[in-house]
């Protein structure tokens, strides 16, 4: 009985031991994935930003700049970016920690991604005004964008945005804000856990389990592989969610868009009640939607529109549904240069 016993744990300490030399070997010769855009400095520290543009540029049309949602890397914005430059050039950045950009150890507000983010255009020579494409927290920092610097925006298009009332609206309380950050903390702590030992280069949950990654190129696969695995990426990217509600109090300073062309874009894809996290209301596509609305608002020339099939992650990485919205971007850009859709 005890020689089966100690074969069975002999065994047992194989199949554990085993992945975990594989891994660690896979990590030690794995090399870094160099980013597809440049580093520039911002003061201190440098941000990645990728700008790509048609084969024919116009260039009476404005550049669009892709702000991203909270800690979401660039790679996620491939079919955005994509569909985007067969109209106009484009750019995509990451903030600080996000990516292939550095720690700030700055805050992680509005006011900081806007002043940044306006460094980062002048030194990357991205011609003014541009046209602003948002997606989820990016709806505070694009408002508060507009606030500090104006006369750079000449049009936004809001995807399922953030507004700065909707904790409020939600009718969340402190308990259960302060449960999800935990959950989520605890979540990340064991994926770093199987960073460190190696457990990623085998199977890499974060890429693995997530829809908004699948069916991209093979290259911007692997680029979305390494960032999702950096240590630092996975420190800031839940520290941007933690700032929500300093972001969310700047943004709310902006009350007007003027008549700038917008167009805010509702995922209104029905969230199962059972996947909405403790605390949270089952009507919140509806809440969402009505936020949106008021978004809309901010601009004489508001439009809103929503896209039933496709949910808040799926409208920036699905490329079905980012086909959806894309002709809404067409729109607002060729608005903001004074062109219309021939």
């Amino acid at each position: 009985m005890k020689r089966i016993l100690k074969i069975i744990g002999i065994s047992l300490l194989a199949l554990i031991s085993a992945p975990l030399l594989i891994g660690q070997f896979l990590r030690l010769i794995a090399t870094d994935v160099p980013p597809p855009g440049e580093l520039i400095d911002v003061g201190g520290y440098k941000l990645h930003i990728n700008c790509i543009e048609p084969e024919n540029p116009n260039p009476s049309l404005p550049t669009a700049v892709v702000e991203a949602g909270a800690g979401t890397p660039s790679p996620t914005y491939h079919w955005l970016q994509q569909g985007i430059a067969e109209t106009t050039k484009v750019c995509v950045y990451d903030r600080a920690g996000l990516a292939w950009s550095e720690e700030s150890n700055l805050a992680r507000d509005s006011e900081t991604v806007a002043t940044k983010l306006h460094t980062l255009l002048n030194k990357a020579g991205v011609n003014r005004p541009f046209v602003f494409a948002g997606h989820s927290i990016a709806g505070l920092y694009m408002r508060h964008y507009v606030e500090k610097y104006p006369n750079d925006v000449a049009g936004l298009v809001f995807l399922d945005p953030s507004h700065p009332g909707q904790v409020g609206a939600f009718g969340l309380s402190k308990n259960a804000m302060e449960k999800q950050a935990a959950e989520m903390e605890g979540q990340l702590s064991t994926v770093k856990l199987m960073i460190n030992l190696g457990f990623t280069e085998i199977y890499n949950p974060l890429v693995a389990l997530s829809p908004d990654f699948e069916g991209l190129p093979d290259d911007i696969q692997k680029q979305a592989d390494y960032v999702s695995t950096l240590i630092r990426y996975l420190e800031a990217a839940p520290q941007e969610g933690g700032s929500f509600d300093v972001a969310a109090s700047q943004a709310a300073t902006n009350t007007s868009l003027g008549d700038r062309p917008v167009v805010v874009i509702s995922a209104t894809q029905l969230i199962p009640a059972e996947a909405l996290p403790e605390g949270f209301p089952d009507n919140l596509t509806e809440i969402f939607t009505n936020l949106h609305k008021e978004i809309t608002a901010l601009s004489s020339k508001g439009r809103h529109v929503e896209i039933d099939t496709a949910n808040h992650m799926s409208l920036i990485a699905n490329k079905d549904q980012v086909a959806k919205a894309l002709p809404y971007i067409r729109e607002v850009i060729l608005e903001a240069s004074g062109q219309t859709e021939r």
